[in-house]
């Protein structure tokens, strides 16, 4: 068998076993250790949150889900003859210690607490936020006793882990037990989560329409080869890979012709990017969303996006859309980049 790289797909399989190379390292995350330094999680995030608000409507909200950026554009009307003061929240994925097994690759690096570039503006005007951070284990809130004990709360930094290896032996085996810290590859490391929450408190005013436009760079899992071990033949993998993306015979074909089939040189081969984005938790205001609509699109002419949801229209193979009337949120989303790179034949 050949490779083009060590660490890509390789050009001289079947299509439906490059097809379960690729999308089951998605699916199967980093469960198995080898090859994972090979493959990173996603984070799912999704849009902003409102306490429930019978009298704000929401008008219309354009959704634009890339590999590099979440685009929101939503317009809101208070229908009521009062002005509406509310919380509005953003709350990023709780995130904990990173590994070589547990590779989070964040779009911000040098930013504990914006790890995912977040702007948002309200009429064109810039908000300023609030921010609350707080540290779980085991479901409880543990933020205070890190504080106290002088341990940074960030799970994933170095200075986190110098100071937990400052503290004594006995305090380190309380933190245990309590679910803060774990033992993993003969090592300590924080076993807690970090959660963040921006927010700010918003006026709707009487009989008005307000816009709120949101932009965040999104926590992608990506995927560079497959686990050690999978049986890339294996047709139950195919099947539940092209079931979670509705992936269809056309769009493999072309897949295929891409990358090489029947000793033919491939041009391409591809990357696997996971996108998952929170919808259904945000349906807080009055009625449906009046006009939805949502554009999934890749980077390069020579990649691919794919998901699953009902109205959904391909415009190309790099390019998904969909626009509705009276849309109620009912699930989330999940959504599969390929991303070509050019093979040197």
């Amino acid at each position: 068998m050949e490779y083009a790289d060590m660490r890509l797909i390789p050009t001289s399989m079947s299509l439906r076993a490059r097809l379960a190379v690729l999308c089951s390292a998605i699916l199967l995350g980093c469960a198995m250790p080898a090859g994972a330094n090979d493959s990173s999680a996603t984070l799912g995030a999704g849009g902003l949150r409102f306490i429930s608000q019978p009298d704000v409507v929401m008008e219309a909200e354009s959704l634009t889900l890339t590999p590099g950026l979440v685009t929101v554009r939503y317009v809101f009307r208070n229908v009521s003859r009062d002005d509406v003061k509310t919380l509005v929240a953003f709350p990023l994925p709780g995130i904990g210690a990173v590994d070589d097994f547990n590779t989070v690759i964040l779009p911000v690096k040098d930013d504990p607490v914006d790890f995912v570039g977040m702007k948002t503006l309200v009429d064109g005007e810039p908000v300023k936020m609030q921010v609350e951070q707080r540290a779980r284990a085991l479901g409880i809130d543990r933020t205070e006793m890190l504080v106290d004990l002088g341990v940074p709360i960030t799970p994933y930094l170095a200075r986190t882990r110098a100071a937990i290896g400052a503290l004594d032996e006995a305090k380190r085996a309380e933190l245990t037990s309590l679910g803060l810290l774990s033992k993993a590859f003969g090592g300590t490391q924080p076993g807690w989560k970090l959660f963040t929450t921006f927010y700010w408190l918003q006026t709707f005013p009487a009989g008005q329409e307000v816009i709120i436009e949101h932009s965040y760079r999104p926590v992608v899992g990506t995927t560079l080869s497959p686990p050690v071990g999978l049986l890339v033949n294996e047709p139950e993998t195919v099947a539940a890979a092209r079931k979670t993306y509705c992936i269809d015979d056309a769009m493999m074909a072309d897949i295929d012709k891409r990358i090489g089939a029947e000793g033919k040189p491939g041009e391409y081969t591809y990357f696997g990017q996971e996108l998952e984005y929170i919808l259904k938790t945000g349906d807080n205001w009055s009625g449906p969303i009046r006009k939805f609509h949502l554009v999934v699109e890749a980077d390069k002419p020579s990649d691919f996006a794919f998901f699953c949801l009902d109205g959904l229209q391909r415009r190309s193979p790099t390019r998904l859309e969909m626009q509705a009337d009276s849309f109620r949120p009912w699930r989330n989303l999940k959504v599969l980049f390929l991303d070509a790179h050019k093979l040197e034949n």
